[in-house]
């Protein structure tokens, strides 16, 4: 039995990428990206396809229709601020912004963002 419904809208796959997509059925493929579903409860997944450089994510979808075009960027901005401990009481260093600092950096997370990461 799956555990699909337990999980979050956003989980990082990193560490059990092969794993994870084991236990799928892929539908399609886009540019580094992968449509697949799970063959229990038929929940649709939006896969990174796996990147030596940046994390790699599954995000609960729930169609296939311009599943290519699912944007997951809020929900990987929010799992971002979390894995760091939220946000600072520092503003960010970018000039004048006024967003709060993700711990850890000196950006806000719309700045860190546009640096390139997804970690």
């Amino acid at each position: 039995m799956c555990n699909c419904k337990e999980q979050s809208e956003l989980i990082d796959i990193c560490d059990d990428h092969v794993e994870f997509k084991a236990k799928l059925n892929e539908l399609d493929a886009g540019d580094r990206l992968l449509l697949m579903s799970c063959p229990d409860c038929n929940q649709l997944w939006k896969v990174d396809n796996w990147d030596d450089y940046q994390p790699c994510y599954a995000v609960k979808i729930s169609t296939q229709e311009n599943w290519v075009d699912f944007d997951s960027d809020e929900l990987i901005k929010e799992k971002m601020i979390e894995n760091r401990g939220g946000l600072s009481g520092k503003y960010c260093m970018w000039s004048k912004c006024e967003g709060k600092q993700v711990r850890g950096e000196t950006l806000c997370i719309e700045h860190f963002w546009k640096t390139g990461s997804r970690h």
